[in-house]
């Protein structure tokens, strides 16, 4: 029997939706309503693309759609857009959304529209009146762990026509449930739950125009800059027929820039009677340094065109100038690496020779030459005080003696400390696959690991000799514009919490680095929560103290491998661990 009461409350609200919804639509099928305009989309994404954005709900205009997509807003969001509908009509909306917390996400929003200037009589003579509503939104969305997210909202609307103003209030609701990788996502909204008080000088009211919407989207390759979504909604307003939504966008992303096309159709039985292209729609935008500009345009037949317009702002995500660092002396110019091949089948070396060419052969207080494999584990260290020697020699063995398989794809990591305590690194593969032929470099490929091998630590675990204390355990690695933990890695990281809680005094840093993922901002906010993800599992899972571990994220600014290929970059997104025992 489950008796973790947390896991049901986020599911037993599907089941209040699930529940209500149908009890809610039948209330609603036999009393009138006022207020229509709360029916204009707020988004102009979701217009260009048909009407359809219940599954999807990820800007500041998910307020309108599904309140539980501010669930799922990284950035301050501030949000304009306009409509130009037919007969001069004109409707605004404006949204900002404030994330607390990563999941925790508040979200003010206010719609208005205005009719031009009539007369209501059958006067010539008498004065003109007019038409104007708003509604002013303040919502709120949660995730609760990483397949569900609920959001809630309340307005206040007024109406005024000609001189008499009617009032009232309403509730949304919205909820979203995802996979995994959040590939595919299920949506569910109630909007506008409440009243409006009447015109007249009778103490009556009007329901206002429930709506209940229903979508799915499925989003290919969506941690990709060039993506491509497809969905559909359903909608019920009031006693009206039922009305489906499709539609889909697709992004592409050249330099700096994102560009958006859209395309959508609304079966409404109602555009029927206008004839032409109504129930289409049409929509694009552009993405540059945090902005973004929509329009769309949305035929409604004999009655005309509407357009929308929208300007969006995200607050974090503009790419900052690097800042230009001061250079600092280099102690070592350069290293070249001649191998020798002992076995292509089984990727083993018969001696690897460093040949050290450096600057400035002075001032040289100690030096460091680590032989790593691929996944960062260290194969064979040597180290001495002073000036290196001008060779170094590999055998391609490990400490212990034995032939290291694989050593070709073996890197190394040259570490030099002067006098004033300034650290020069070099680092690069000991063996690239271009210095053989192209017969060999074929054989070689082939030998290539390619499957995933999860590391493990040694019953006993010795400090690095040159730090004293200091104990650097291998690296995990991350998936492309992910910081979710491979399972294959839990074992591992059980490990390393085995060792920090058998050594309770000491501190341990988690460093999170990221590699060829997006702007700077994005390179420093994956690297930031892979280390804080790590941390998370040692404490949560490994039930270790977390006074003394601290997690920073260093972006891409400290590469193991700095050439530009696949599995440089794959090799580049991980968390490295060190503990300091005291």
């Amino acid at each position: 029997m489950i008796h973790n009461k947390s896991f049901f409350k986020p599911y037993l609200l599907v089941c209040f939706f699930i529940l209500t919804m149908p009890a809610v639509s039948y209330s609603q099928s036999s009393t009138s309503t006022g207020v229509q305009f709360l029916e204009v989309p707020g988004g102009v994404r979701g217009a260009g693309m048909g009407g359809m954005f219940t599954a999807v709900a990820d800007d500041v205009s998910t307020a309108y759609w599904n309140t539980a997509g501010l669930s799922s807003l990284k950035y301050i969001e501030l949000s304009a857009s306009e409509v130009s509908y037919f007969a001069n009509l004109n409707y605004n909306f404006v949204g900002l959304a404030i994330p607390l917390s990563p999941g925790s996400v508040i979200g003010f929003n206010g719609a208005f529209d205005s009719v031009p200037s009539f007369n209501s009589t059958n006067n010539p003579s008498a004065a003109l009146g007019s038409e104007n509503d708003f509604a002013i939104d303040l919502g709120f969305g949660q995730t609760f762990g990483k397949n569900l997210a609920v959001g809630l909202g309340a307005k206040f609307i007024s109406t005024t026509l000609l001189s008499y103003t009617a009032t009232g209030g309403a509730v949304d609701a919205g909820l979203l449930l995802y996979t995994t990788d959040r590939n595919f996502t299920l949506g569910l909204s109630v909007q506008n739950l409440g009243q409006l008080s009447s015109f007249t000088q009778y103490s009556t009211v009007e329901s206002l125009p429930l709506d209940l919407r229903g979508g799915v989207a499925y989003r290919f390759q969506p941690d990709k800059p060039n993506n491509f979504l497809l969905g559909l909604d359903v909608e019920q307003s009031g006693s009206d027929d039922p009305v489906v939504h499709a539609g889909g966008e697709g992004r592409i992303k050249i330099s700096d820039v994102s560009l958006a096309l859209r395309a959508g159709y609304s079966f409404n039985p109602s555009n029927q009677d206008l004839g032409g292209n109504a129930g289409a729609a049409l929509g694009a935008g552009i993405n540059f340094t945090g902005f973004e500009l929509n329009y769309a345009l949305v035929p409604e037949g004999i009655l005309g065109d509407n357009q929308w317009f929208s300007l969006t702002y995200r607050f974090g995500t503009e790419e900052k100038p690097t800042p230009v660092a001061t250079p600092m002396p280099q102690k070592i110019g350069a290293i070249e690496i001649n191998p020798q091949i002992a076995n292509y089948q089984t990727g083993s070396l018969k001696q690897a020779t460093f040949d050290l060419k450096p600057q400035a052969r002075t001032d040289i207080k100690n030096w460091t030459l680590e032989i790593t494999d691929p996944k960062g584990n260290v194969i064979r260290s040597y180290e001495g005080k002073g000036v290196p020697p001008k060779e170094l020699a590999w055998d391609g063995k490990d400490s212990n003696g034995n032939v290291v398989n694989g050593g070709i794809y073996a890197n190394y990591n040259f570490r030099t400390v002067d006098a004033t305590g300034q650290q020069v690194v070099a680092s690069d593969p000991v063996f690239k696959v271009s210095q053989v032929s192209p017969r060999e470099a074929t054989l070689l490929a082939s030998v290539q690991p390619r499957m995933f091998v999860a590391p493990s630590l040694s019953e006993t675990v010795e400090p690095v000799s040159m730090l004293s204390g200091l104990v650097k355990v291998p690296y995990v690695s991350f998936d492309y514009q992910s910081f979710k933990i491979n399972p294959g890695y839990y074992a591992y990281l059980d490990q390393v919490a085995d060792l920090i809680r058998k050594n309770p005094n000491s501190r341990v840093y988690i460093d999170g680095h990221s590699c060829d993922e997006g702007t700077n901002v994005d390179l420093m906010f994956y690297a930031q929560n892979r280390a804080d993800a790590v941390l998370s599992y040692l404490v949560e899972k490994g039930k270790v103290s977390p006074d003394n571990l601290y997690s920073r994220g260093h972006g891409a600014s400290m590469p193991l491998d700095t050439s530009d290929t696949d599995e440089a970059h794959a090799k580049n997104r991980r968390v490295e661990i060190e503990v300091l025992i005291k």
